[in-house]
């Protein structure tokens, strides 16, 4: 557990290798087989990292004119990791090859990356629907299958005055609830995928859904009780705890970085990052292109690659 949740804090914490302060020429490290100097060191450290660090340092440059990670807020996420690893902490540090400082630097960042996820990279309706939908709970059942042709066979014959339960037995991949006539139990909102939970919540009592897909296959669902949940808050209570458990399943299915960094990109667009050094140049460029307009570039690459084969193919039959 203290290595996966260090992998997960520290993920960036390499972006935050920088370059050395002092003279050029004075010696950074000493040996019997060579000296380093400040130079040498800060070169190499460009040439590796560089554009990882150029990157981060943007990140928290654009991020950081938007949105604001309280003092409080760093303490907290600060004192949540260290205290998972006690007195070994600044050990694990060393072995991962990082400072204190770049750690707290790097954890910053990431703060700041998950209010920017959590503003921007959730719809505002989405966070409304959630809200909505954890004012109830649902009771249903339902008969998974590998391919929507079973699927309908599967509510051909309930509709035809075979049982659920029945059906479900012959039919469902899920050994955990086919025996149980397909049953689920109460559940609700946000414990199903939500392809499976958007469906659910569609539903009216006792009625079959049609074939609904997801990742897992095709499902056939039906609802047959539902209850209010007591307790839940206004909309302005619960919503930074909706957005929260939204922003961790966008984590889970690695849909965050793809949405992260188009809205980086965006913001550093908008901010209008450049840079004159030619080293750095193309990587800054990549990294202000958003996914939209890289697979832009990529498909009009393709196509030109295409008619200009198709011309280097008429001048082929031309030439004989």
């Amino acid at each position: 557990m203290k290595k996966t949740v260090l992998s997960l804090t520290l993920a960036a914490s390499i972006l935050a290798l920088g370059a050395c302060s002092g003279a050029d020429d004075k010696a950074l490290v000493t040996s019997k087989v060579g000296d380093i100097s400040v130079a040498d060191f800060n070169e190499k450290a460009k040439s590796l990292t560089g554009p990882y660090v150029l990157q981060q340092m943007v990140t928290e440059k654009v991020l950081a004119d938007k949105y604001e990670v309280t003092d409080k807020e760093f303490k907290e996420a600060y004192d949540t990791t260290a205290s998972q690893f006690g007195d070994s902490f600044a050990q694990a540090l060393a072995e991962s090859g990082l400072t204190e400082q770049g750690f707290k630097d790097s954890l910053r960042v990431q703060l700041l990356q998950e209010k920017a996820l959590k503003d921007q990279g959730i719809k505002e309706e989405d966070v409304k629907k959630h809200y909505e939908q954890m004012k109830t709970e649902l009771n249903g059942r339902h008969i998974l299958v590998a391919d929507e042709k079973t699927a309908n066979e599967a509510i051909e014959k309930i509709k035809g005055g075979a049982s659920f339960a029945d059906v479900a037995k012959e039919y469902s991949t899920d050994t955990g609830s086919a025996e149980k006539g397909g049953e689920l139990g109460w559940f609700s909102v946000g414990m199903m995928v939500d392809e499976f939970n958007d469906a659910a919540y569609a539903l009216e009592l006792n009625t079959l859904s049609a074939p609904v897909q997801s990742s897992f296959g095709y499902h056939v669902i039906e609802i047959t009780d539902k209850r209010d949940v007591k307790d839940v808050g206004s909309f302005k209570d619960e919503e930074e705890n909706i957005r929260t458990a939204m922003l961790g399943k966008l984590n889970q299915t690695g849909e965050a970085q793809t949405i992260l960094k188009d809205i980086i990109a965006k913001m550093a667009k908008d901010a209008k990052v450049k840079t004159s050094d030619k080293d750095l140049k193309q990587s800054l460029e990549f990294f202000t292109t958003t996914s939209d307009e890289q697979a832009k570039a990529a498909e009009e690459a393709a196509k030109k690659a295409a008619e200009d084969e198709d011309k280097a193919e008429d001048t082929d039959k031309e030439s004989k």
